[in-house]
């Protein structure tokens, strides 16, 4: 009796961890920033990429795609993609490279080009 108990224990168990593991495609999450974060392809998430897309007041949409592993950002804006860098910052996120400069601190995104805010998403 105490080993068909033992056995039914640990079949529930495994039964239980093993579909909390799953991962499903097109799933949305909301970072700590308000910013919605889609990841296509849970290989997309497990390679340290993460998909963002901001929309603004004038309906502009900002996508981006964040390398976390090389510390990369591709932003697309009115079809002209912008690779950058990311910097260290306390708070927030911080990427630019020698023309553009974006940001995202408490859920409020700006992209600068030259030093003008072409871009912004206040909420």
């Amino acid at each position: 009796m105490i080993k068909d108990f033992e056995i039914l224990f640990i079949a529930s168990f495994l039964i239980f961890f093993s579909c909390q593991n799953r991962k499903s495609n097109n799933k949305a999450e909301k970072s700590s920033s308000g910013i919605e974060l889609k990841s296509e392809d849970s290989s997309t998430k497990d390679s340290g990429i993460v998909i963002s897309t901001t929309t603004n007041k004038d309906g502009s949409s900002l996508k981006c795609t964040f390398n976390n592993s090389l510390g990369t950002c591709m932003l697309e804006l009115n079809g002209e993609r912008i690779e950058l860098k990311q910097e260290r910052m306390a708070s927030g996120i911080k990427y630019s490279n020698e023309h553009f400069v974006y940001t995202n601190w408490h859920g409020e995104t700006k992209l600068y080009k030259d030093g003008k805010l072409i871009f912004s998403d206040s909420k």
